[in-house]
């Protein structure tokens, strides 16, 4: 069986008898559920977030160090890769990467990596030229916008006081009246306390 993990970037590893093998494949599916009650009758998958797959993969490389430094550049370019084993994915990225050497593959070593998937997504866009301009929303449509013409500043709301009104509230501030504030008609605090 051929084992393969392809970059966008980097290029590909292909693991042969010459170069090495995948000896370890796992996926983790995984979700999060909030802690808090729900209620009689909601939905529970709307409560439920799944977390991006990941696939995790062990091997073993012979006959040099060309594939392992393939492998840490693409951790390095943070590259979307492809892996294509007894597991097939698309879209992943090595999110953790492990190293390893021993005295018994003295011209190789052996990795352990954690590919976890990019959730693709394409933004949405509306054509300028679709819009319906003002004079068109107005019913204008022959293509000529109708002229426009200064009111000037216009009241939004008015109210009318009566004149009697009027002189009660200026009465109380000049002391004519006793319904208004109790204020001094002259200021006696200069400031200085007196003894």
């Amino acid at each position: 069986m051929a084992y393969r993990i392809t970059g966008r970037k980097c290029g590909a590893i292909r693991f042969n008898p010459d170069t090495g093998t995948i000896d370890k494949e796992s996926r983790t599916m995984s979700s999060k559920m909030t802690s808090y009650a729900l209620e009689t009758g909601s939905t529970v998958s709307d409560h439920v977030y799944k977390n991006p797959e990941q696939v995790q993969l062990g091997g073993i490389l012979i006959g040099g160090m060309d594939e392992l430094i393939r492998l840490r550049q693409m951790w390095e370019c943070r590259d979307l890769v492809s892996y294509e084993g007894r597991i097939r994915v698309d879209n992943m990225v090595i999110i953790n990467l492990q190293e390893g050497t021993s005295s018994s593959n003295l011209q190789g070593g052996s990795f352990t990596a954690t590919l976890q998937r990019a959730t693709m997504v394409s933004s949405s866009y509306v054509e300028v030229s679709k819009i319906m301009l003002m004079s068109e929303a107005d019913g204008n449509r022959g293509g000529q916008q109708a002229p426009v013409k200064n009111a000037g500043v216009q009241p939004v709301a008015s109210q009318q006081v009566s004149e009697n009104a009027y002189e009660k509230y200026v009465a109380s501030y000049n002391g004519k009246s006793s319904s208004g504030p109790g204020q001094r008609k002259t200021a006696s605090y200069n400031g200085v306390r007196s003894k």
